[in-house]
């Protein structure tokens, strides 16, 4: 239409769009501190233009063409991996810690310094063979030791179940997230086939997709109506129409079966804590044990493992530390143990021998078993050299008629032997955190990337703020001729 009426259009149509426009400005401001939300813009154009015989093609005012997020999809890709990354080294670092305040190295009520004592006992019991106060001294130095012990294998073994139940929780998490995702996605196709553009639910969508990258690495693609889904190793999680369950191995069969939360025995292998995808429903059920590359999950699973060796190396430890000792007290087994103790679970079933503590004249100090030789100590002493001289309990390394300590290869001493555990455990965190610190360096400079593109700018609202509402008045301006201008055709000319 042309004319006054037309050019009425024209300006309304102004009016509108720059409403739009400072209505999406105060969507951003509001929403600055908002977790992931994503600046939005409205991309104006014009509309369709009317033909006029003789004169040509006549604008007819403007339209808000979209409202678009303003996003870097690949900064965006690089976020969700780098959460991934960075959950794997935090998860391990976290996990380390807490079992590095097990063994609570260097200090004075740690392992090492209760071996020290045990030996320093048995030091000052050679030198005093005969002084009871000297053999009360070295079984209650030896309990102490043997409480350490203990208590150490017994903080490992809850944090092994705490981990465990940490990685169950994470795998309810996981499914809760993709139940979520799920209907996001569905709210997205509603709006996306009635030609909407759902930037805030794409917004709460990418939160999701990161939420889950954080437990583990996964894969994403999106169709034509934005609707995210994920995979996992390859296997399926949500799709257009499916969305399977991840459940974890919370437990081994006695036949090293693994053993799901719900109880379902695997019939393929897997390790404790690994996750496991359960697809198919009914009778027709199936469940793929899924292998990650980074991600909390992953980083707890190797947590997992740590404390695994850990455990094997106290018990390792622990079981040639009383073997040595009983050893050389017994005379290789002509005599009485000083420890009793078992090559599984050495560390959970050390115990003091129950007849020694009842008895402490049973602790043989010299060459003779009964201690029949006055001031003998020599084979106290030769029990507190362990501390200082190579062995291998694998080999011949005692000889009971010379009550002599020979070294062979691949021998290594008692006291190095556990410092070695707490050294390799120390390399372990050094290098997490040392991991942990470098990419939370890479993720904040992807966190400035990602704001320079969607974060939103106080003073970049203002301006725009200024120009829509410069826009908004001068249309108003154009609206207020108009009607003036009617006004005088109607009422004036008498038309």
């Amino acid at each position: 239409m042309s004319g006054l009426f037309g050019t009425l259009g024209t300006a309304t149509s102004g009016l509108r769009a720059q409403q739009n426009a400072l209505q999406t400005i105060g969507h951003n401001v509001s929403n600055m501190t908002t977790p992931g939300y994503s600046r939005q813009r409205v991309n104006l154009q014009t509309n369709v233009a009317q033909n006029i015989p003789g004169v040509g093609q006549v604008g007819t005012g403007v339209q808000v063409g979209s409202i678009t997020r303003m996003q870097d999809q690949f900064v965006m890709n690089q976020l969700m991996n780098g959460n991934s990354t960075t959950g794997r080294h935090q998860a391990l670092s976290d996990t380390i810690g807490q079992l590095e305040a097990t063994f609570n190295e260097p200090s004075s009520t740690g392992l090492a310094n209760q071996i020290s004592e045990v030996f320093n006992a048995w030091t000052y019991l050679a030198s005093n063979p005969e002084q009871a106060a000297s053999k009360t001294m070295l079984v209650q130095t030896s309990e102490t030791f043997v409480d350490t012990v203990k208590h150490m294998s017994n903080s490992m073994a809850a944090l092994k179940r705490d981990t465990v139940q940490g990685l169950e929780k994470s795998a309810v998490d996981a499914n809760s997230t993709l139940k979520q995702l799920e209907d996001l996605n569905q709210q997205i196709w509603q709006a996306s086939v009635r030609g909407f553009a759902p930037n805030d639910l794409l917004d709460t969508q990418d939160q999701l997709v990161n939420k889950l990258a954080s437990q583990g690495n996964i894969t994403v693609e999106r169709d034509k109506y934005n609707r995210a889904f994920v995979s996992m190793d390859g296997q399926n999680l949500l799709n257009a129409n499916t969305r399977n369950e991840i459940m974890t191995v919370t437990s081994l069969s006695e036949s090293g079966q693994a053993v799901l939360s719900d109880g379902t025995v695997l019939e393929d292998p897997a390790e404790l804590g690994q996750f496991v995808v359960k697809s198919g429903v009914d009778t027709d059920v199936t469940y793929k044990p899924i292998t990650l590359e980074s991600g909390n999950v992953k980083g707890t699973q190797e947590a997992l493992a740590v404390i695994d060796g850990m455990q094997e190396d106290l018990n390792e430890f622990v079981f040639s530390f009383a073997t040595a000792v009983n050893t050389i007290h017994s005379n290789d087994g002509e005599g009485r143990a000083f420890f009793d103790v078992s090559q599984e679970n050495a560390a959970s079933t050390i115990q003091v021998n129950q007849e020694i503590k009842k008895d402490n004249n049973l602790v043989v100090t010299g060459k003779d078993m009964n201690n029949t030789i006055a001031g003998d100590g020599s084979r106290a002493q030769l029990i507190s050299s362990l501390k200082n001289t190579p062995i291998s309990i694998n080999t011949d390394w005692y000889s009971k008629d010379t009550m002599t300590i020979s070294s062979g290869q691949n021998s290594s001493t008692l006291f190095s032997k556990y410092n070695g555990m707490v050294t390799n455990m120390g390399i372990i965190k050094q290098q997490s955190d040392n991991m942990l610190d470098t990419q939370e360096g890479l993720m904040a400079l992807l966190e400035q990337r990602r704001d320079s593109v969607s974060g939103v700018d106080v003073n970049d609202e203002v301006v725009d703020m200024i120009k829509y509402s410069s826009a908004f008045q001068a249309n108003s301006r154009v609206l207020q001729t108009l009607s003036d201008m009617l006004d005088t055709l109607i009422n004036r000319t008498g038309v």
